[in-house]
């Protein structure tokens, strides 16, 4: 059994709204949803043996959303306390918004039409149930974004993506 980083998608989706609200940009709801299976999808991707929130995504032709947070949210957004994320969990979640959150929403969405488990799970074209299984084998296939195997640490600046360092061979010629 999977262990989840978050006890729910509304924990995600408030900590969103609270970075797009701080960095003063709109986030609409389908911006949200589409940030929530970005970021489920590359935390998946980091980490194997753990999933960031428990959820059951739908599929549609405007691409994946949590219909629990679509109904919760179909009338505004309604109050909850800040979100405080484990320190682990914070840089992850930084690095997602800061990646995906000043985007346009069609941009975004194009994004995620792209991916493999979109064209894998919408290949009937009807609205489809998606489970944290199905995610987990698609995260593991999908090429970058969510293909990366360096690690996050927090800078002086912010969350940023850390890798062994590799530097270039160069030919001297005497």
């Amino acid at each position: 059994m999977k262990k989840f980083a978050l006890a729910s998608a509304v924990d995600a989706a408030y900590w969103f709204l609270q970075y797009a609200e701080n960095n003063h940009l709109h986030l609409e709801d389908e911006k949200l949803h589409h940030l929530l299976f970005l970021a489920q999808m590359s935390y998946l991707k980091l980490h194997p043996d753990e999933v960031l929130f428990p959820a059951m995504f739908l599929v549609s032709e405007k691409g994946f959303f949590e219909p629990n947070l679509l109904k919760i949210f179909a009338n505004g957004h309604p109050f909850m306390p800040p979100v405080k994320l484990a320190d682990k969990l914070h840089p992850f979640m930084q690095n997602t918004a800061q990646q995906f959150a000043q985007k346009p929403l069609l941009d975004l969405r194009d994004e995620v039409l792209q991916t493999e488990a979109f064209k894998n799970c919408f290949k009937n074209k009807e609205i489809a149930a998606v489970d944290i299984s199905q995610l987990e084998k698609f995260a593991q296939d999908e090429p970058a974004p969510f293909k990366n195997n360096s690690r996050i640490r927090l800078s002086q600046r912010g969350p940023v993506f850390v890798s062994p360092w590799k530097p270039k061979k160069i030919n001297a010629k005497d």
